[in-house]
């Protein structure tokens, strides 16, 4: 998560809280349909999941990999009594020692694992983190319609004094590299910043063979935090709702 070390500083500009909180909607649903009442975001990023849920009247915890990330989340989630802890998804229990009933994996964090022996790994750890019955919803940006076109530029987000492309790359068939150019308005010129990252290509066919390899009992696949069906035709996003 090296990346994470200076990007972070511009990682909000990129998916600013306003976009994370219309996904309100989706999680109220979620809480109402599952009972939920304790959830970790274990890749929590700056914090404004947990942010959400907190307000919704969700006991929450988080953890993150990259210290960078945790210290925006505490600034973000300062006043809330929120623990959150410096962890690899991969070994959520050595920092956990309780379960909950929801366990998020938010904005494409699932895809920096970069083989199926490391997602499997990563939702293994999940899964012992949940209770009996509990369920992880898995959020992932890099899908297949993404690996089906192979667009080499994405305007990603376009402000009025800011914007972020990504300029991208196929080496292989299963990873994508992300060159993520963020040009920034000044008084009287521009200024930029540009960081690479190389992801794992998910598709649906992918996680089905990575959940089967694991002891979730049932998988639900959407398109979107509408729960609209998941066509990987068009799938940019990819919604996974997985019970224990």
């Amino acid at each position: 998560m090296d990346e994470y070390k200076r990007f972070a500083r511009n990682y909000e500009g990129l998916n600013p809280k306003e976009e994370i909180f219309k996904q309100e909607p989706f999680f109220r649903e979620i809480i109402k349909r599952y009972s939920i009442k304790k959830c970790l975001d274990c890749a929590c990023g700056p914090g404004w999941h947990l942010f959400m849920l907190d307000n919704l009247g969700i006991e929450c915890a988080g953890s993150d990999l990259s210290e960078e990330m945790l210290s925006l989340a505490k600034k973000n989630l300062k006043g809330k009594n929120i623990p959150l802890k410096i962890q690899d998804f991969q070994k959520l229990s050595d920092s956990w020692q309780e379960t909950f009933d929801l366990v998020i994996c938010m904005s494409t964090s699932i895809n920096h694992m970069q083989t199926d022996e490391d997602v499997i790994k990563a939702l293994d750890s999940m899964y012992q983190q949940l209770d009996e019955g509990g369920i992880l919803i898995i959020d992932n940006g890099v899908a297949d319609a993404l690996i089906n076109e192979r667009p080499k530029l994405i305007p990603a987000r376009i402000h009025k004094d800011q914007a972020y492309y990504f300029f991208l790359q196929y080496p292989d068939e299963d990873h994508i590299i992300f060159n993520i150019l963020d040009v920034r308005k000044t008084r009287d010129s521009f200024e930029h910043d540009f960081e690479t990252m190389t992801l794992k290509a998910i598709t649906k066919e992918n996680l089905e063979h990575c959940f089967a390899q694991t002891n979730f009992k049932r998988i639900h696949y959407y398109g979107d935090h509408d729960f609209s069906t998941y066509s990987a035709a068009t799938g940019n996003r990819l919604i996974v709702v997985a019970e224990k």
